[in-house]
């Protein structure tokens, strides 16, 4: 089992090889207290900078943020991440903010996401979702594999824009680059093609900056969110109407699930409460294992069903136990998984799924609280290698 650089090594290995935590003791636990990080501070303030920047003309700099946020849970361990799966990223973000947004005046709109007149990238985001429709699909993953060529044609209209513009400006202060996310090699204006045909279409982390982007990650989003939001308002003319803009752009927690889809998750779990093991009665809730809050993740992977256990987990990280248990689901029932996704409607995707348990919890700061039950908590005594 591969551990993670700096991990404490647990006394007595738990299920599968999770580290046993001491029982959570306020008196001796104090949240708030971290270890200060070469370079942390700076990153940070990069990065506000990059969020909060007033004279932005697109969006493009805010979805090539997220989009180094999601590779680098994504891709845990990655040190170079190419420019095609950056690419991929951003599109996965702007497909469904194609579709009409209905404000509260009733008058329908096409969102704008740049405040020119023309965007290679938004109209292959917009033509790819069209064709999509027109197939069936409900979201880019059912795109990807119904309509291929159209999805690789879209694909290479946001590469192409992104490598020209949006990864050598991000780190661009006045006239000067200053790399503080990650190296890169070419000016402004070069050619994916040219890249790919010299090996060199890829970004590469600096030193620690893709472990700071996965704990920083539930922290940025939000406000990267909540700006994207602000400048799509801005240049369509619309109000951001106490949230439901933003949930028009980037989802929400609170999607209806479907009656096929709570069945299935009750009959994978005998049913059983995920977390207490309790017969589940008429009322239940579908929970997101690694909460929407933290990475968003519908995948039906990422959900289980529980009963009152949900409101006292809240957006808390789950105790060794519930973790084992949802990893040995993850291998042992994928098959029922996916055929339940196939009869629900619903999106799979364990890799992804995988990814961003694993990352998270390879990342988790020493006294974090886990959740075990109603009202008890352990201290995890540093981060958890998962053999996934």
């Amino acid at each position: 089992m591969t551990t993670v650089p700096g991990a404490r090594p647990a006394a007595t290995p738990g299920p599968i090889g999770l580290p046993v935590m001491r029982l959570w003791e306020p008196s001796r636990v104090r949240f708030g207290e971290t270890d200060r990080v070469n370079g942390t501070d700076l990153l940070t303030e990069r990065l506000l900078r990059v969020i909060d920047e007033g004279r932005r003309s697109a969006t493009y700099k805010l979805a090539l943020l997220l989009a180094l946020i999601d590779a680098a849970a994504l891709f845990p361990g990655a040190s170079t991440i190419p420019t095609r799966e950056l690419a991929a990223l951003v599109l996965a973000s702007y497909y469904p903010q194609t579709r009409i947004y209905v404000a509260n005046d009733g008058v329908e709109r096409e969102l704008r996401q740049i405040n020119t007149k023309g965007s290679p990238p938004l109209r292959a985001a917009l033509r790819l979702r069209l064709k999509g429709d027109a197939a069936g699909c409900r979201n880019i993953t059912e795109a990807k594999a119904r309509i291929p060529e159209e999805y690789a044609r879209a694909l290479d209209a946001v590469e192409d824009t992104f490598v020209r513009y949006p990864i050598p400006l991000l780190q661009k202060v006045g006239t000067t680059t200053i790399p503080f996310l990650y190296a890169m090699d070419w000016p402004e204006g070069t050619s994916v093609a040219r890249l790919r045909r010299e090996g060199r279409d890829g970004v590469s982390f600096l030193a620690g900056v893709a472990d700071r982007l996965v704990v920083l990650g539930p922290l940025l989003r939000p406000l990267v969110e909540l700006h994207w939001t602000r400048d799509v308002s801005r240049w369509t003319g619309v109000a951001t109407e106490d949230d439901r803009l933003r949930a028009h752009l980037f989802g929400t927690d609170r999607v209806a699930m479907s009656r096929v889809l709570r069945s299935g998750l009750a009959d994978l779990q005998d049913g059983a409460c995920f977390y207490c093991g309790d017969r589940l009665s008429s009322v239940t809730q579908v929970d997101h294992f690694l909460a929407w809050s933290r990475w968003p993740n519908d995948a039906v992977e990422n959900l289980v069903l529980a009963d009152t256990c949900n409101g006292s987990k809240s957006n808390h990280l789950a105790a060794s136990e519930h973790l084992a248990r949802w990893s040995q689901r993850l291998v042992g029932r994928s098959e029922g998984l996916a055929d339940l996704a196939a009869s629900a409607r619903w999106v799979t995707d364990p890799t992804r799924s995988r990814a961003l348990i694993r990352s998270t919890y390879e990342h988790v700061p020493a006294g974090t609280p886990l959740w075990v039950s109603r009202g008890i908590f352990v201290a995890a005594e540093g981060p958890i290698a998962i053999p996934l």
